[in-house]
C-alpha cells in the first residue's frame, strides 16, 4: 500500500495496517504507572503520587527512552504529548533535544494516537498542563507534515472500533476475572498460598461489580476498589486494604494492554512490572484428536503450530531482560543509536523471533547478544565507559502438559530432554480431566517446573476422557521420540547468568 500524502493541514492519516512490525505501545507513559517496589514503598508509608513524584518520573523516564531503543515504532497517546513531563521536556526548549524530538515524528518513530480527536492540534476536552500544551502547539506548528494513529479513520467506524476493541475488552476481562486460575495468578502476583482464598474474593467482587455497574472503567474501579474514598485517582491515595497493590497490577497491565492489541503490535511492559502471563490469555478447550484405530493422538505438531500464535507473549518475555542503565543518556543518543548497524542487527534478530517463537533458544539468545552489541555501541555514542548491568542469557524453553498433579516437560537447552514429574493416581484413572499444556522461557538456573511456572504461558487446555489411561500414553508416545529421561529430581548446575548474578557480585 503506498503511503498516504499529507492533507493541506499537514496531517497523514494512517491505520494499523501502516505501522511498522515492531511498534510498541509503552505502558511508562500512563500516569499511573508506578514500579512494583515503588508501590510496596507508597503503601507501606501510605505515599501518594506526589510525594514519590521524582522517583516516578525517573523511573518513567528511563523506560520511555528504552521503548524508543527497544522498538522500532512508539504509540503514544495523544494526551501524554502535552500532559506528560517525560515526554515534552524534550522539546519545550528550542536546542538539539527539540531537534531530535522532531525528527522521531518526522521519520514517524514517535505515532501519535487519536482516540476521537482528528487532528493532534484539536483542543483537549480534559484538564491539560499548560506548559506541555503550549509547547506541543508550537512544536506542530513547526512540522511539515505528522503521521497520526487511529482505529479508523471515519468517524462512526472509529466509535465503534473504540467501543469494541478497547471498552468492551476491559469490560470483559473484569468479567472474566473470577474465572482465574488462582495458582497461576498467585504465582505472578508473588502471593502466598495462603492468600489464594482472599484473592478468590476479591476477583469475585470485581466480577459482581463489573457485572452491575454502568460503568466498568479503570476510573471507576480506582474509586471502588483501591483509593481513599473522596480522592481522586489521579492522586495515587491508596486504601490500607489486603491485594491493593496486586489488583492495581493486573487491571493496569489489562488497561495498558487493550491500545496494542486493537491495532495489532506489541505492549512493552516496564520493567519491575506485572508481566503479561498474568492476564491467563490462552485459546479455548480442545477436544482429544483420534487415529483411525481409535488410539488417543498426541501431535506436538499442533502445539508448536499454537505457540506461533503467541507473538504478543514471545514479545514480552524477550523484552524483559534487555534492559540497560539510561542514567544520564537523553533523546539525542538514543537516536544517534537507531542509526547504527548494531540497532538494526538487534531490530533483525528481534524479528526473526516473533517469525518463530518456538525457536526461542537460539532467537532469543541471538536477540539478546545483538542488544549487548547495541549497548556497547550506545556507550561509545555516550562518550563514556559504561558498565553493563546485563550478564550472559543462557535462555530455556520448557513445553509441558499438566495433569492432575503430574507433568511432562519437553525441555530444550542445548541438551534436549524429557523430564517426568508424579503420576496420575489410581483412584482417578478412570476418571475425566483437563490437561493444560504450558509454554514457559526462563533462565538457566529455573529450569526446574517448580520453579519456573510463574512466567509459564498457559496455551492450550485438552480434555482426556480417561485421565490416567491417556496420560500413559502420552508420556510413552514422548519417550518414544528419543529425548534422555529424567525423573525431575537431578542436580542442575549452578552457573551465573542475568536471573542469578554470582554470589559475590
Amino acid at each position: 500500500m503506498a503511503p498516504e500524502l499529507p492533507g493541506p493541514d499537514g496531517l497523514v492519516r494512517v491505520d494499523n495496517r501502516d505501522l511498522s512490525r515492531i511498534s510498541v505501545v509503552a505502558q511508562c507513559l500512563d500516569n499511573q504507572w508506578v514500579t512494583r517496589d515503588l508501590l510496596d514503598h507508597m503503601l507501606v508509608r501510605r505515599l501518594s503520587y506526589e510525594d514519590v513524584e521524582r522517583r516516578r518520573r525517573q523511573d518513567a523516564r528511563a523506560e520511555y527512552l528504552r521503548s524508543l531503543l527497544n522498538a522500532e515504532q512508539v504509540i503514544v497517546n495523544r494526551a501524554y504529548f502535552f500532559n506528560n513531563p517525560v515526554v515534552y521536556q524534550d522539546f519545550v526548549d528550542r536546542g538539539p533535544q527539540r531537534d531530535a524530538f522532531r525528527a522521531l515524528l518526522d521519520e514517524s518513530v514517535l505515532v501519535p494516537f487519536l482516540l476521537r480527536e482528528r487532528s493532534p492540534a484539536d483542543e483537549p476536552r480534559f484538564t491539560v498542563d499548560q506548559v506541555g500544551w503550549s509547547a506541543w502547539r508550537d512544536l506542530l506548528g513547526d512540522l511539515d507534515a505528522i503521521r497520526c494513529l487511529r482505529l479508523s479513520w471515519d468517524d462512526t467506524e472509529n466509535d465503534e472500533c473504540t467501543q469494541r476493541l478497547m471498552f468492551e475488552e476491559f469490560h470483559r476481562f473484569l468479567l472474566q476475572l473470577r474465572g482465574f486460575n488462582l495458582d497461576a495468578l498467585r504465582r505472578d502476583l508473588g502471593l502466598d498460598e495462603a492468600d489464594i482464598p482472599l484473592l478468590k474474593q476479591r476477583l469475585r467482587d470485581v466480577t459482581l461489580w463489573a457485572a452491575d455497574t454502568d460503568r466498568a472503567d479503570r476510573e471507576s474501579f480506582y474509586r471502588t476498589f483501591l483509593v481513599e474514598p473522596g480522592t481522586q485517582p489521579a492522586q495515587g491515595r491508596f486504601r490500607s486494604a489486603p491485594l491493593v497493590a496486586e489488583l492495581k497490577q493486573i487491571i493496569d497491565l489489562r488497561y495498558n494492554t487493550t491500545v496494542p492489541d486493537a491495532v495489532e503490535r506489541y505492549a512493552l511492559i516496564p520493567t519491575d512490572s506485572l508481566r503479561r502471563t498474568a492476564l491467563q490469555e490462552r485459546p479455548p478447550v480442545r477436544t482429544r484428536r483420534t487415529a483411525e484405530d481409535g488410539v488417543p493422538r498426541q501431535d506436538l505438531l499442533q502445539v508448536l503450530d499454537l505457540l506461533r500464535t503467541l507473538r504478543p507473549q514471545a514479545f514480552d518475555l524477550a523484552q524483559s531482560p534487555l534492559r540497560i542503565d539510561l542514567t544520564g543518556l537523553d533523546l539525542r543518543h538514543v537516536r544517534q543509536a537507531r542509526d547504527t548497524d548494531e540497532w538494526r542487527g538487534y531490530l533483525t534478530a528481534l524479528e526473526a523471533l516473533l517469525d518463530d517463537p518456538t525457536d526461542f533458544v537460539a532467537r532469543g539468545q541471538a536477540v539478546y547478544d545483538r542488544y549487548l552489541a547495541l549497548a556497547r555501541r550506545l556507550a561509545e555514542i555516550v562518550g563514556e565507559r559504561r558498565r553493563s548491568h546485563m550478564r550472559i542469557w543462557q535462555p530455556v524453553i520448557r513445553i509441558t502438559v499438566e495433569v492432575l498433579g503430574a507433568s511432562a516437560s519437553l525441555i530444550y537447552d542445548g541438551d534436549p530432554r524429557l523430564e517426568v514429574l508424579g503420576d496420575v493416581a489410581t483412584e482417578v484413572a478412570a476418571r475425566g480431566a483437563e490437561a493444560v499444556v504450558r509454554f514457559a522461557v526462563v533462565g538457566r538456573d529455573q529450569r526446574r517446573a517448580g520453579n519456573e511456572l510463574a512466567t509459564g504461558i498457559d496455551v492450550m487446555r485438552v480434555r482426556l476422557e480417561r485421565a490416567r489411561e491417556e496420560w500413559e500414553e502420552l508420556v510413552r508416545r514422548m519417550r518414544e521420540g528419543g529425548f534422555p529421561v529424567t525423573d525431575g529430581h537431578v542436580d542442575r548446575d549452578s552457573e551465573p547468568n542475568i536471573d542469578r548474578p554470582r554470589e559475590d557480585e
